[in-house]
């Protein structure tokens, strides 16, 4: 009867093999096979995918550095507007606080696709950023089908991923201190970077690991506004499985993908236990 009890404490389990690891194991498997064109890979335990990736310049200079530049830079943006427009609301009362969160909400609640579509109407050629600044006498920039295009659609994609995570933190910040700090004479400016942003870390850190991991994984978004020019590392395991045939590379790029985040993620969190480690420990 104690094992039936605890039986629904293993599903999650189950999901995570049965939907995870098992197609991970595949991949891996098909990402250390002979690719021929015409026939099914055959796993020979090969690493010739892998090599090609981390060898060759043009991968290199192309989606690695691509990926890991336009990743970074959209998270640290996101983070930027999301900390500011978290920190507004969290300043609200609980009644108004309650009515622009759910509104942020709402944009996760529409499809990624669409919301695209609207960055292509404002941004494209003749739309209206580039008719704005033509009647202001700037000149116009090309925006779409660039880096910076990919980079205003990660960074509007990731806000609401980071603002999210910081609402609740930066709320639940007892008022308390900083009426300490401003009794001994800290400004407001001070007060920030010795209180709020230190006790608002765990909020940074959730939601910037979001963003990144997203981002870093993006591909409607260099598909749709990088019109395929911008070579992230989703764009070509989309291309060499689906345009080149070739399995066994586009595994062995997706795999490296996964690594690379996984390395990422824990140089990320080593660096701010770090340097935030005297802020968490306990007096």
């Amino acid at each position: 009867m104690a094992s039936l009890s605890r039986a629904p404490l293993f599903v999650p389990f189950i999901f995570v093999i049965l939907f995870f690891f098992i197609p991970m194991g595949w991949l891996v498997g098909t990402s250390m096979s002979t690719h021929v064109v015409g026939s099914a890979p055959q796993f020979t335990g090969t690493l010739e995918h892998y090599a090609r990736f981390w060898i060759d310049p043009f991968y290199l200079e192309t989606a690695l550095w691509t990926t890991v530049k336009l990743s970074v830079l959209s998270t640290f943006f996101a983070l930027i507007i999301g900390y500011v427009l978290a920190y507004y609301i969290a300043e609200l009362p609980s009644d108004r606080r309650g009515l622009i969160t759910s509104m942020v909400v709402v944009s996760l609640c529409v499809n990624i696709v669409i919301r695209v579509f609207g960055l292509n109407v404002l941004l494209m050629n003749g739309g209206l950023v580039d008719s704005a600044l033509g009647r202001i006498g700037m000149p116009r920039v090309r925006i779409m089908y660039t880096e910076l295009g990919v980079l205003i659609g990660l960074v509007q994609i990731a806000v609401p991923y980071v603002v999210l995570p910081l609402i609740g933190v930066i709320a639940a910040i007892d008022p308390a201190l900083k009426e300490a700090a401003a009794s001994v004479g800290a400004n407001k400016y001070r007060t920030f970077w010795a209180v709020t942003f230190p006790l608002s870390l765990p909020g940074v850190v959730a939601g910037t690991l979001i963003a990144f991991t997203l981002n870093a994984a993006a591909f409607a978004i260099p598909a749709l506004m990088g019109g395929g020019r911008v070579k992230m590392m989703g764009m070509m395991v989309y291309d060499q499985a689906t345009v080149q045939g070739n399995f066994p590379f586009a595994a062995a790029v997706g795999i490296s993908l996964t690594i690379l985040s996984v390395l990422m993620t824990a140089v990320y969190l080593f660096v701010v236990n770090r340097t935030f480690r005297t802020v968490r420990r306990p007096a």
